[in-house]
């Protein structure tokens, strides 16, 4: 089954938010309110996207975009529908993302990610990120990145 992406709509709010009743989303995540669907909705400088395998919402993505002071694209959030981790889906959603996104040679991602959350880190790292520092930020977060 082939996955594709589209732009995350107010219709897949009531799904995404669902996925919230599992306490390790809603521990990593959460809590989902409305207060980030305006926001979501509304951003400009990047852009939250939802995952389809054919017609089933299997994840959600935010992203910011490069700009002169940033000239990276960040991942802001990366939420995989609970019950589908661990089967390599979300590795093909991270392609995918990427995929759309790689305009230019030697494009830079990056993400941050909470110490309390090992197995996001795991994750990345086993889909070629790096960690950039041997210890966590004053917030408690890794920096991985990624070059293309």
């Amino acid at each position: 089954m082939k996955i594709h992406l589209a732009k995350f709509k107010e219709a897949d709010f009531p799904e995404y938010k669902s996925w919230y009743k599992d306490a390790d989303l809603n521990l990593r995540l959460g809590p989902m309110d409305d207060e980030w669907l305006e926001h979501v909705t509304k951003a400009t400088d990047g852009s939250q996207y939802s995952f389809f395998r054919d017609e089933e919402l299997i994840a959600v993505v935010g992203i910011k975009f490069p700009n002169n002071q940033y000239p990276a694209y960040y991942i802001t959030d990366f939420a995989m529908k609970p019950g589908l981790r661990g089967q390599g889906i979300g590795t093909e959603v991270l392609s995918e993302l990427i995929k759309q996104h790689v305009l230019e040679p030697d494009q830079t991602w990056r993400a941050f990610i909470d110490v309390k959350n090992p197995k996001a880190k795991i994750f990345f790292e086993k889909n070629g990120w790096a960690c950039t520092t041997n210890e966590p930020d004053e917030h408690g977060m890794f920096m991985l990145e990624l070059k293309k």
